[in-house]
């Protein structure tokens, strides 16, 4: 029969041992978990327990004549059985509000900042991903006169996020013939998400008036570079300065490579975030259950942000020796507070 952690003491020594180990980066032998136990307990009854957690799989020895380190499924059953949650610490809340309070230009710089804020506050790699707007609702579209035969056509989503593009026409074309073209587009498009037009554009357009027709193709000549979602899905990523600097990166570069080389490809970054699952809470993935083997030696603590009906995701990415509570307080405390700046 498996061992399981059924005692208080059991827990009380897992637990003990991954935040020594979390807080110094060495092995952590029993006199040190015996010094700090709650309720008074011997270093032999602590080697005891610790023989048992090994041939468990909650910890492993790096030499037979060291302490423990926890594994995966220590640091898996240490995040979902034995953390204690913290509310955010008062420095850090501050230094996000501090960071983050300014109006920006875009969305997109506003994530930029918010990666590059996660990585410094956590010291970690921060990661931002912007929503998809295929999932977003149109609210209107707009054709606005600029100059001789030029149209500035404007798609705002319900989210308010806009998305806009300077057209060239053949000939100038009078605004009340604009507005009545595009009373007809937002008819028939409005509260429709971006991925049911894109993909029904031709079949909602195509018994336009005469009258209409004109303008109607020039949206839907343009429509190619509104949709152009890859360019809006973009991943930023900040404090891989910080991560060079970690104990298990330091001492192999192999491994630090070959995370360095896989964020690097932004896309494939995009689609790996995409696919965790959070179910309205922080999700944390701890070493091979990432799928990526380069990241097979890290752990990613993530949360979603929403901009109206769109959701996009924050994180921080770092070795599996990270202060879970406390970098799930703060990526959860800034996703909150994205909802607040995009409300």
């Amino acid at each position: 029969m498996a061992y399981t952690l059924q005692t208080d003491r059991d827990k009380d020594i897992l637990r003990s041992l991954v935040e020594h180990h979390v807080s110094t980066g060495q092995p952590v032998g029993s006199k040190s978990i015996a010094s700090q136990a709650p309720h008074a307990v011997s270093p032999a009854t602590v080697r005891n327990a610790m023989v048992n957690l090994e041939d468990a799989g909650y910890i492993a020895r790096p030499h037979p004549s060291s302490g423990g380190v926890p594994t995966d499924k220590g640091y898996r059953y240490y995040v979902d059985t034995l953390l204690r949650v913290r509310p955010i610490a008062k420095r850090d809340r501050e230094r996000i509000h501090l960071e983050l309070e300014n109006d920006w230009l875009s969305v997109q710089e506003l994530l930029s900042h918010t990666a590059h804020i996660l990585g410094l506050v956590c010291r970690e790699v921060g990661v931002a991903l912007a929503p998809k707007l295929y999932d977003g609702r149109l609210e209107r579209v707009e054709f606005i006169p600029v100059a001789h035969r030029k149209v500035l056509l404007v798609l705002t989503l319900t989210s308010g996020l806009v998305r806009s593009i300077v057209a060239e026409l053949d000939a100038d074309i009078p605004a009340d013939r604009l507005a009545d073209a595009t009373w007809f587009l937002n008819e028939r498009l409005n509260g429709c998400s971006l991925r049911e037009i894109k993909g029904q554009l031709d079949e909602r357009l195509e018994d336009a008036p005469q009258s209409k027709r004109k303008i109607v193709q020039l949206f839907i000549q343009y429509s190619d570079y509104l949709f152009d979602f890859e360019e809006n899905e973009k991943t930023h990523i900040g404090g891989t300065t910080y991560i060079v600097s970690q104990p298990e990166f330091v001492t192999d570069y192999t491994k630090l490579s070959s995370l360095l080389q896989f964020l690097e490809h932004k896309r494939t970054v995009a689609h790996w975030l995409s696919e965790r699952h959070h179910e309205n809470r922080i999700a944390v993935t701890i070493g091979r259950e990432n799928g990526q083997n380069e990241v097979k030696s890290c752990s990613v603590v993530t949360s979603t942000y929403r901009i109206g009906d769109m959701a996009g995701i924050i994180g921080v990415i770092g070795p599996t020796r990270m202060p879970y509570a406390r970098l799930m307080s703060v990526v959860g405390y800034t996703a909150r507070y994205l909802n607040t700046k995009f409300a």
